[in-house]
């Protein structure tokens, strides 16, 4: 369900947390959406935040969010290939970095 929460913190628009997840599904979850919430804040991703879609397939979706941040979720290997690219989270099936 993290990889879930990778997408829609990291995507524009007004995302919303399940009270139940945050607060009742133990410290680790809350952890790690949490920390997608602050990398969400820093970077400055909001409603109107453009997306560049990099890979689409079954196993595989990756992305540009305002030039500011990148992130993958499924199954699939891959990683941005420029080095500036700091990985700022990673979880089941999901990982956000930064520059």
């Amino acid at each position: 369900m993290s990889w879930g929460y990778a997408y829609i913190l990291t995507h524009p628009g007004i995302p919303t947390v399940f009270y139940d997840h945050f607060f009742d599904w133990g410290d680790s979850f809350h952890d790690e959406i949490a920390k997608l919430m602050e990398i969400r804040k820093s970077q400055d991703i909001h409603s109107r935040s453009a997306v560049k879609i990099l890979e689409a397939s079954s196993n595989l979706y990756s992305a540009i969010i305002d030039d500011k941040l990148c992130m993958k979720i499924g199954e699939g290997s891959w990683c941005p290939s420029d080095p500036e690219w700091k990985l700022a989270a990673c979880g089941d099936r999901y990982a956000v970095w930064h520059k």
